[in-house]
């Protein structure tokens, strides 16, 4: 079984100036196309974008505002790769629980205990 590894970055909020591209869709659009084959470049495969609440303190009261993030992720599979445990092996080489269990006592050596006890001194 496949196990990955994921990244997330911060969308792009603005569009770079892009020679030969005029509108601000077209900008934006060839900005976040950038953004993921830089990433991929580095072995990161574009998974999803995702908006996130973050709570934020804001001026001088410091009043707690909400905001929204874009994300970007990526994920990479582990170059560890999990193994399914094998189950060749006899049962009896398991190491199998043991119960500890409490010594025996006699009603009449705890009688004899709490009997020997005297009033708390200082």
């Amino acid at each position: 079984m496949a196990t990955f590894e994921y990244k997330t970055i911060c969308a792009p909020r603005k569009a770079l100036k892009i020679k030969g591209v005029k509108s601000s869709d077209e900008r934006y659009a060839q900005t976040l196309t950038d953004v993921i084959n830089a990433q991929s470049a580095d072995g990161w495969e574009y998974f999803r974008a995702e908006a996130l609440p973050v709570d934020e303190r804001s001026g001088m009261s410091r009043r707690v505002t909400e905001k929204y993030l874009s994300l970007l992720i990526f994920r990479r599979e582990n170059i560890e790769t999990y193994e399914e445990p094998s189950l060749s092996g006899d049962v009896e080489d398991e190491i199998q629980p043991t119960m500890v269990e409490a010594p025996l006592v006699e009603e009449e050596e705890v009688v004899a205990e709490v009997g020997s006890l005297g009033p708390a001194t200082r």
